[in-house]
Protein backbone atom coordinates (compact mmCIF):
# COMPACT_ATOMS: atom_id res chain seq x y z
CA UNK A 1 0.00 0.00 0.00
CA UNK A 2 1.32 3.39 -0.97
CA UNK A 3 1.60 5.79 1.95
CA UNK A 4 0.63 9.40 1.24
CA UNK A 5 3.35 11.18 3.19
CA UNK A 6 2.16 14.57 1.99
CA UNK A 7 -1.32 14.04 3.50
CA UNK A 8 0.15 12.76 6.79
CA UNK A 9 2.50 15.74 7.03
CA UNK A 10 -0.34 18.14 6.29
CA UNK A 11 -2.48 16.50 9.00
CA UNK A 12 0.31 16.80 11.55
CA UNK A 13 0.82 20.46 10.72
CA UNK A 14 -2.91 21.16 11.04
CA UNK A 15 -3.04 19.32 14.38
CA UNK A 16 -0.11 21.35 15.75
CA UNK A 17 -1.65 24.59 14.51
CA UNK A 18 -5.07 23.77 16.02
CA UNK A 19 -3.53 22.71 19.36
CA UNK A 20 -1.49 25.90 19.52
CA UNK A 21 -4.62 27.99 18.91
CA UNK A 22 -6.55 26.18 21.62
CA UNK A 23 -3.70 26.47 24.10
CA UNK A 24 -3.42 30.21 23.56
CA UNK A 25 -7.16 30.67 23.87
CA UNK A 26 -7.25 28.60 27.06
CA UNK A 27 -4.29 30.44 28.58
CA UNK A 28 -5.86 33.78 27.77
CA UNK A 29 -9.09 32.73 29.47
CA UNK A 30 -7.21 31.46 32.52
CA UNK A 31 -5.27 34.70 32.85
CA UNK A 32 -8.28 36.96 32.35
CA UNK A 33 -9.59 37.00 35.94
CA UNK A 34 -6.35 38.61 37.12
CA UNK A 35 -6.23 40.97 34.17
CA UNK A 36 -7.19 44.63 34.13
CA UNK A 37 -10.18 44.28 31.83
CA UNK A 38 -11.85 41.56 33.86
CA UNK A 39 -11.93 43.68 37.03
CA UNK A 40 -14.99 45.38 35.56
CA UNK A 41 -16.84 42.07 35.49
CA UNK A 42 -16.71 41.19 39.18
CA UNK A 43 -18.44 42.56 42.24
CA UNK A 44 -16.89 45.86 43.29
CA UNK A 45 -15.86 45.73 46.96
CA UNK A 46 -15.53 49.09 48.70
CA UNK A 47 -14.04 49.40 52.18
CA UNK A 48 -15.33 52.46 54.05
CA UNK A 49 -13.37 53.82 57.01
CA UNK A 50 -13.75 57.13 58.82
CA UNK A 51 -12.58 59.29 61.71
CA UNK A 52 -9.21 57.71 62.34
CA UNK A 53 -7.83 60.44 64.59
CA UNK A 54 -7.11 60.40 68.31
CA UNK A 55 -6.89 63.43 70.64
CA UNK A 56 -5.83 66.88 69.37
CA UNK A 57 -2.29 66.86 68.04
CA UNK A 58 -1.82 63.12 68.43
CA UNK A 59 0.66 61.43 66.11
CA UNK A 60 -0.38 57.92 67.14
CA UNK A 61 -3.29 55.77 66.03
CA UNK A 62 -5.41 53.31 67.99
CA UNK A 63 -4.96 49.56 67.75
CA UNK A 64 -8.32 49.44 65.94
CA UNK A 65 -7.01 51.62 63.11
CA UNK A 66 -3.92 49.44 62.83
CA UNK A 67 -6.05 46.29 62.91
CA UNK A 68 -8.24 47.40 60.01
CA UNK A 69 -5.24 48.41 57.93
CA UNK A 70 -3.50 45.10 58.67
CA UNK A 71 -6.63 43.17 57.61
CA UNK A 72 -6.86 44.81 54.19
CA UNK A 73 -4.71 42.11 52.62
CA UNK A 74 -7.35 39.57 53.65
CA UNK A 75 -10.38 41.78 52.94
CA UNK A 76 -9.01 42.59 49.48
CA UNK A 77 -11.16 45.63 48.69
CA UNK A 78 -11.04 47.12 45.20
CA UNK A 79 -11.00 50.64 46.64
CA UNK A 80 -10.92 52.30 50.06
CA UNK A 81 -13.03 55.35 50.89
CA UNK A 82 -12.15 57.41 53.95
CA UNK A 83 -14.84 59.84 55.13
CA UNK A 84 -12.42 62.27 56.75
CA UNK A 85 -10.63 63.14 60.00
CA UNK A 86 -7.41 61.37 59.19
CA UNK A 87 -5.38 63.58 61.55
CA UNK A 88 -6.18 65.43 64.76
CA UNK A 89 -5.96 69.10 63.85
CA UNK A 90 -8.40 71.99 64.36
CA UNK A 91 -6.62 73.45 67.37
CA UNK A 92 -5.01 76.91 67.28
CA UNK A 93 -2.11 75.95 69.54
CA UNK A 94 -0.80 73.35 67.06
CA UNK A 95 2.28 74.49 65.16
CA UNK A 96 3.04 73.68 61.54
CA UNK A 97 5.63 71.23 62.82
CA UNK A 98 2.95 69.48 64.91
CA UNK A 99 0.54 69.29 61.98
CA UNK A 100 3.17 67.99 59.57
CA UNK A 101 4.17 65.35 62.12
CA UNK A 102 0.56 64.14 62.23
CA UNK A 103 0.41 63.83 58.46
CA UNK A 104 3.75 62.00 58.45
CA UNK A 105 2.33 59.52 60.95
CA UNK A 106 -0.81 59.06 58.84
CA UNK A 107 1.37 58.32 55.83
CA UNK A 108 3.40 55.73 57.72
CA UNK A 109 0.45 54.08 59.49
CA UNK A 110 -2.22 54.18 56.79
CA UNK A 111 -1.31 55.48 53.35
CA UNK A 112 1.98 53.62 52.82
CA UNK A 113 0.58 50.17 53.75
CA UNK A 114 -2.45 50.77 51.51
CA UNK A 115 -0.20 51.80 48.65
CA UNK A 116 1.92 48.66 49.03
CA UNK A 117 -1.24 46.64 48.49
CA UNK A 118 -2.05 48.65 45.33
CA UNK A 119 -5.48 49.59 46.63
CA UNK A 120 -6.81 52.99 45.45
CA UNK A 121 -7.46 55.37 48.35
CA UNK A 122 -10.32 57.82 47.93
CA UNK A 123 -10.85 60.32 50.73
CA UNK A 124 -12.60 63.49 51.76
CA UNK A 125 -11.17 66.07 54.14
CA UNK A 126 -12.69 66.35 57.61
CA UNK A 127 -12.93 69.21 60.09
CA UNK A 128 -9.82 67.93 61.90
CA UNK A 129 -7.95 67.74 58.57
CA UNK A 130 -8.91 70.97 56.88
CA UNK A 131 -11.55 73.00 58.69
CA UNK A 132 -12.63 76.03 56.61
CA UNK A 133 -11.74 78.35 59.52
CA UNK A 134 -8.29 76.84 60.15
CA UNK A 135 -6.24 78.12 57.25
CA UNK A 136 -2.95 76.56 58.34
CA UNK A 137 -4.63 73.17 58.59
CA UNK A 138 -6.03 73.57 55.08
CA UNK A 139 -2.71 74.73 53.66
CA UNK A 140 -0.76 71.81 55.10
CA UNK A 141 -3.48 69.30 54.22
CA UNK A 142 -3.42 70.51 50.63
CA UNK A 143 0.38 70.24 50.51
CA UNK A 144 0.38 66.73 51.93
CA UNK A 145 -2.17 65.42 49.46
CA UNK A 146 -0.58 67.11 46.47
CA UNK A 147 2.78 65.65 47.46
CA UNK A 148 1.16 62.21 47.74
CA UNK A 149 -1.30 62.31 44.85
CA UNK A 150 0.29 59.29 43.16
CA UNK A 151 -0.01 57.28 46.38
CA UNK A 152 -3.81 57.49 46.15
CA UNK A 153 -3.76 55.29 43.03
CA UNK A 154 -6.97 56.94 41.86
CA UNK A 155 -8.16 57.16 38.26
CA UNK A 156 -9.02 60.86 38.33
CA UNK A 157 -11.71 62.38 36.16
CA UNK A 158 -11.16 65.94 37.43
CA UNK A 159 -8.47 66.81 39.97
CA UNK A 160 -8.34 70.56 39.33
CA UNK A 161 -9.62 71.30 42.88
CA UNK A 162 -7.92 68.34 44.57
CA UNK A 163 -7.77 67.54 47.46
CA UNK A 164 -10.82 69.53 48.56
CA UNK A 165 -13.20 68.39 45.85
CA UNK A 166 -12.51 66.11 42.91
CA UNK A 167 -13.87 63.14 40.94
CA UNK A 168 -12.58 59.70 40.02
CA UNK A 169 -13.87 56.43 38.62
CA UNK A 170 -13.50 52.74 39.46
CA UNK A 171 -15.13 49.83 37.66
CA UNK A 172 -17.70 52.15 36.07
CA UNK A 173 -18.69 53.63 39.44
CA UNK A 174 -18.37 57.42 39.46
CA UNK A 175 -17.07 58.91 42.72
CA UNK A 176 -17.07 62.51 43.91
CA UNK A 177 -15.36 63.80 47.05
CA UNK A 178 -16.73 67.20 48.04
CA UNK A 179 -15.54 69.72 50.61
CA UNK A 180 -17.85 69.08 53.57
CA UNK A 181 -15.25 69.79 56.26
CA UNK A 182 -17.64 72.55 57.38
CA UNK A 183 -21.41 72.89 57.49
CA UNK A 184 -21.72 75.15 54.45
CA UNK A 185 -21.09 73.89 50.92
CA UNK A 186 -19.81 76.70 48.73
CA UNK A 187 -21.88 77.50 45.60
CA UNK A 188 -18.86 76.94 43.34
CA UNK A 189 -18.66 73.35 44.63
CA UNK A 190 -22.28 72.74 43.63
CA UNK A 191 -21.65 74.33 40.22
CA UNK A 192 -18.64 72.11 39.65
CA UNK A 193 -20.50 69.00 40.78
CA UNK A 194 -23.42 69.71 38.49
CA UNK A 195 -21.09 69.86 35.49
CA UNK A 196 -19.35 66.66 36.58
CA UNK A 197 -22.56 64.71 37.09
CA UNK A 198 -23.95 65.76 33.74
CA UNK A 199 -20.94 64.58 31.77
CA UNK A 200 -21.36 61.39 29.73
CA UNK A 201 -18.95 59.45 31.94
CA UNK A 202 -21.06 60.13 35.04
CA UNK A 203 -24.39 59.58 33.31
CA UNK A 204 -23.28 56.22 31.89
CA UNK A 205 -21.79 55.08 35.20
CA UNK A 206 -23.51 52.23 37.03
CA UNK A 207 -23.56 54.28 40.26
CA UNK A 208 -22.72 57.80 41.41
CA UNK A 209 -21.31 57.91 44.93
CA UNK A 210 -20.61 61.11 46.84
CA UNK A 211 -18.37 61.19 49.91
CA UNK A 212 -18.10 64.08 52.37
CA UNK A 213 -17.31 64.48 56.06
CA UNK A 214 -20.36 66.19 57.58
CA UNK A 215 -23.69 64.39 57.14
CA UNK A 216 -26.96 65.98 56.09
CA UNK A 217 -28.83 64.98 59.25
CA UNK A 218 -27.84 64.58 62.91
CA UNK A 219 -27.89 61.04 64.31
CA UNK A 220 -25.93 61.34 67.61
CA UNK A 221 -26.61 63.46 70.70
CA UNK A 222 -23.32 65.35 70.82
CA UNK A 223 -23.61 66.43 67.17
CA UNK A 224 -27.33 67.18 67.27
CA UNK A 225 -26.92 70.90 66.64
CA UNK A 226 -26.15 73.47 63.97
CA UNK A 227 -22.59 73.50 62.70
CA UNK A 228 -22.19 69.73 63.05
CA UNK A 229 -24.29 68.84 59.98
CA UNK A 230 -24.96 70.31 56.55
CA UNK A 231 -26.38 73.84 56.91
CA UNK A 232 -29.08 73.26 54.27
CA UNK A 233 -29.85 69.53 54.07
CA UNK A 234 -33.02 69.92 52.03
CA UNK A 235 -31.18 71.85 49.33
CA UNK A 236 -28.48 69.19 49.31
CA UNK A 237 -31.06 66.39 49.10
CA UNK A 238 -32.80 68.15 46.22
CA UNK A 239 -29.46 68.52 44.42
CA UNK A 240 -28.70 64.83 44.92
CA UNK A 241 -32.03 63.86 43.38
CA UNK A 242 -31.80 66.22 40.42
CA UNK A 243 -28.26 65.17 39.56
CA UNK A 244 -28.38 61.42 40.04
CA UNK A 245 -26.49 60.81 43.29
CA UNK A 246 -27.19 57.25 44.45
CA UNK A 247 -25.31 57.17 47.76
CA UNK A 248 -23.90 59.75 50.16
CA UNK A 249 -21.18 58.51 52.52
CA UNK A 250 -20.34 60.71 55.51
CA UNK A 251 -18.39 60.58 58.77
CA UNK A 252 -18.12 62.99 61.72
CA UNK A 253 -20.91 61.42 63.79
CA UNK A 254 -18.76 58.43 64.86
CA UNK A 255 -21.75 56.10 64.49
CA UNK A 256 -22.81 53.62 61.84
CA UNK A 257 -26.32 54.07 60.49
CA UNK A 258 -27.59 53.23 56.98
CA UNK A 259 -30.56 55.37 55.99
CA UNK A 260 -32.68 56.26 52.98
CA UNK A 261 -34.61 59.41 52.15
CA UNK A 262 -36.39 60.41 48.94
CA UNK A 263 -34.74 57.51 47.14
CA UNK A 264 -31.20 58.51 48.14
CA UNK A 265 -29.21 56.08 50.27
CA UNK A 266 -27.07 57.42 53.11
CA UNK A 267 -24.22 55.66 54.86
CA UNK A 268 -23.26 57.28 58.15
CA UNK A 269 -19.88 55.66 58.73
CA UNK A 270 -18.69 54.70 62.18
CA UNK A 271 -15.26 55.67 63.46
CA UNK A 272 -12.20 53.45 63.84
CA UNK A 273 -10.31 56.09 65.82
CA UNK A 274 -11.26 57.48 69.22
CA UNK A 275 -14.75 58.30 70.48
CA UNK A 276 -17.63 56.21 69.12
CA UNK A 277 -20.94 57.90 69.96
CA UNK A 278 -24.41 56.59 70.84
CA UNK A 279 -27.24 57.16 68.41
CA UNK A 280 -29.91 59.64 69.49
CA UNK A 281 -32.34 57.91 71.81
CA UNK A 282 -30.31 54.70 71.87
CA UNK A 283 -29.18 53.15 75.16
CA UNK A 284 -26.79 50.66 73.57
CA UNK A 285 -23.10 51.42 73.93
CA UNK A 286 -21.56 52.64 70.69
CA UNK A 287 -18.79 50.64 69.01
CA UNK A 288 -16.14 51.34 66.42
CA UNK A 289 -16.94 50.05 62.94
CA UNK A 290 -15.84 49.84 59.32
CA UNK A 291 -18.10 48.92 56.41
CA UNK A 292 -17.75 46.83 53.28
CA UNK A 293 -19.99 47.73 50.36
CA UNK A 294 -20.48 45.16 47.61
CA UNK A 295 -21.70 46.45 44.26
CA UNK A 296 -22.88 43.71 41.86
CA UNK A 297 -22.33 44.29 38.17
CA UNK A 298 -25.76 43.28 36.89
CA UNK A 299 -27.84 45.24 39.42
CA UNK A 300 -25.46 47.81 40.92
CA UNK A 301 -28.34 49.67 42.57
CA UNK A 302 -28.77 46.59 44.79
CA UNK A 303 -25.45 47.20 46.54
CA UNK A 304 -25.29 45.92 50.11
CA UNK A 305 -23.46 46.69 53.36
CA UNK A 306 -21.62 44.51 55.84
CA UNK A 307 -20.33 46.39 58.86
CA UNK A 308 -17.77 45.00 61.29
CA UNK A 309 -16.16 45.80 64.62
CA UNK A 310 -12.35 46.14 64.28
CA UNK A 311 -10.17 43.51 65.95
CA UNK A 312 -13.07 41.05 65.90
CA UNK A 313 -15.09 39.08 63.36
CA UNK A 314 -18.32 40.49 64.77
CA UNK A 315 -20.75 41.91 62.23
CA UNK A 316 -23.27 44.59 63.18
CA UNK A 317 -26.81 43.24 63.13
CA UNK A 318 -28.89 45.86 61.32
CA UNK A 319 -31.92 44.75 63.35
CA UNK A 320 -30.17 46.12 66.42
CA UNK A 321 -30.34 49.65 65.02
CA UNK A 322 -33.41 51.87 65.58
CA UNK A 323 -35.90 52.10 62.72
CA UNK A 324 -35.56 55.88 62.69
CA UNK A 325 -33.61 58.68 64.34
CA UNK A 326 -35.07 62.14 64.87
CA UNK A 327 -32.48 64.90 64.94
CA UNK A 328 -32.96 68.64 65.29
CA UNK A 329 -32.83 69.12 61.51
CA UNK A 330 -34.67 66.09 60.21
CA UNK A 331 -35.42 62.42 60.45
CA UNK A 332 -33.22 59.54 59.30
CA UNK A 333 -35.07 56.33 58.45
CA UNK A 334 -33.17 53.05 58.53
CA UNK A 335 -32.82 51.35 55.19
CA UNK A 336 -34.77 48.10 54.89
CA UNK A 337 -32.92 45.04 53.63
Amino acid sequence: MKINYTAILLSILLFILFSSFNFKSSASFQDEPAGKNNRKAKVLKICVISDLNSSYGSTSYSDDVKAVISQLDLIKPDIILCAGDMVAGQKASLSEENINAMWDSFKTTVLDPVRKLNIPFGFTVGNHDASPTYLTDRKLSQKFWKDNIEATGLDFVDSSHYPFYYSYIKNNVFFISWDAAGAKIDPEVYDWMKKQLNEKLAKKASLRILIGHLPLYAIVDSKNKAGEVNSDPEAALSFFNKNGIDLYISGHQHAFYPAVKDGIRFLNAGCIGDGPRKLIGNTTEAVKTYTLIEVPKRKPEKFSYKTYIPNTKAEIDLKSLPDSIIGFNGISIKEKY
